[in-house]
């Protein structure tokens, strides 16, 4: 489970790195600070490479607590499952933002 939900948590970063470049070619503008701060400071390369140091960090706590959950340490199961529901929530949120990101494109070109 915590393979799967890394792996589309990396899917979730990758469409929203790609939708915003082609978004951003069409002249559209990065409407979250952060992001837009990355955009300024190191394009694209800083935005996906920030987004792939998030899934490496989520998936490393994910990875780790369902390995200790496995084990049989008490308060594991409870943080595998709070890492998880984090990691689900933000994935869903991702293609939310990632088909919002597509419909502006599809409103551009039209």
């Amino acid at each position: 489970m915590a393979a799967l939900w890394t792996a589309l948590l990396l899917a979730g970063q990758a469409t929203d790195v790609l939708t915003t470049a082609l978004d951003r070619a069409r002249g559209a503008l990065e409407s979250m600070p952060v992001s837009a701060g990355l955009l300024d400071a190191g394009g694209l390369t800083l935005l996906g490479g920030t987004k792939l140091l998030l899934v490496v960090g989520a998936g490393s706590a994910l990875l780790l607590t369902a390995r200790w959950a496995g084990r049989g340490h008490p308060a594991s199961r409870m943080t595998f499952r709070l890492c998880l529901a984090a990691v689900q929530v933000a994935t869903i949120g991702l293609a939310y933002i990632s088909l919002s990101n597509i419909a502006l494109l599809n409103s551009m070109l039209q």
